[in-house]
């Protein structure tokens, strides 16, 4: 299991998509209209996989849809045609997301206090990019990464350049595969979800950032409890 979040984190790692913006459904309906054009019954096992793991790149659901329901095995020059065609379904809808409630208010707190802060997203990066600039979000991160690279990759990397360690810092994600990032990189982990969420019992997990970064975080103050 991952550790529990430092109460000072020198770094923490964002996912996007479920935690910064409430876009969720919206890449759900996407992926769906992608594949509307195979049926129905393809079209909803398409949304209930991507319900179930929001986490796993494109790069990795394309092919696995077609080859899995259609019988298709995808060269990469096709599995890149196919991420182009959703990039262009995609994009303008999760632009058009509002941001989960306490995010603007979380980033700025980290701001202030000098906090390091990196998105770390299974989007395409100049995708990422182009949708927090659109979002005025881009001031607020050291940097925005994503696919096709994987979430460890991108950890490890920022965790070396950048001398921090790993135990210091903190992983914000809202999918299991966003827990084993966290684990995988020895890094703490916060989750951002509802009451129904897919972490091992005794995560931290929150419905509203502020939640755990506007509590008070001196040395004397009552340490919190892991939510069962």
């Amino acid at each position: 299991m991952s550790g529990l979040p430092p109460a000072n984190p020198d770094c923490v790692f964002f996912d996007f998509d479920g935690v910064i913006v409430d876009s969720l459904e919206a890449k759900i309906a996407a992926f769906g209209d992608l594949y509307a054009e195979f049926g129905a019954e393809v079209r909803a096992s398409v949304e209930a996989y991507q319900r179930a793991v929001p986490g796993e790149t494109r790069y990795a659901k394309i092919p696995r849809f077609h080859r899995e329901l259609l019988g298709i095995e995808l060269s990469q020059a096709e599995i890149a045609a196919w991420a182009e065609r959703l990039r262009h379904i995609v994009a303008d809808r999760v632009i058009a997301c509002p941001l989960l409630p306490g995010v603007t208010q979380t980033l700025a707190l980290l701001a202030r206090r000098g906090t390091c802060a990196h998105v770390v997203s299974g989007t395409p990066e100049d995708e990422l990019a182009a949708i927090a600039e659109a979002k005025g979000l881009t001031p607020f991160f050291r940097s925005l990464r994503g696919s096709p690279r994987t979430k460890p990759e991108i950890v490890r990397e920022i965790l070396s350049a950048e001398g921090f360690a790993p135990e210091n810092c903190l992983f914000v994600g809202d999918a299991i595969s966003d827990h084993a990032c966290a684990e995988q990189c020895g890094l703490g982990f916060l989750g951002r979800a509802g009451r129904a969420h897919p972490f091992p019992d005794g995560t931290v997990v929150v419905e509203n950032l502020l939640e755990f970064f506007a509590v008070d975080r001196d040395p004397g103050a009552p340490k919190r409890t892991r939510a069962a």
